[in-house]
């Protein structure tokens, strides 16, 4: 993978919630539950989603010269619905709705975040279960 690959890996996961570093990412693709794909200009990252009714492909992460991300994300899907996938996913910023508007993408979801922790992973106020009264979360 190119340094610029990385590069353009590191801001996308930026945006997306802080959830994954780019070492989480490697141990995902080496493990095999994330797939990476790379040419000159354009780098995706993705997964297989297996859901009750459809093998989905989810395009995760991607960075690079647009023309080129779009050209290789038509190349991915290919493989895709040759490895059983019905239906292909994406979650992004939301300059990629302009971006696909002329490829067969369509805006279905929302998709917000909202932090629930006060930054050192303790929860940011206390809660009593309603349907039980208890303070511990998952207690029945």
């Amino acid at each position: 993978m190119r340094p610029e690959h990385i590069a353009g890996l590191e801001k996308a996961l930026l945006h997306s919630g802080g959830t994954h570093s780019l070492r989480d990412v490697a141990d995902q693709i080496t493990q095999g539950d994330a797939q990476l794909w790379a040419e000159e200009s354009a780098v995706l990252v993705t997964q297989i989603v297996e859901t009750p009714k459809m093998r989905i492909l989810h395009f995760w992460l991607a960075a690079g010269e647009m023309d080129e991300v779009i050209t290789l994300t038509e190349k991915v899907i290919k493989w895709g619905s040759k490895n059983g996938c019905e239906r292909a996913t994406l979650t992004g910023r939301k300059g990629w709705e302009r971006a696909l508007a002329s490829t067969d993408w369509e805006p279905e979801l929302v998709l917000m975040g909202r932090n629930i922790t006060d930054g050192q992973g303790q929860e940011a106020t206390d809660h009593t279960d309603i349907r039980t009264g208890s303070s511990e979360p998952g207690v029945r």
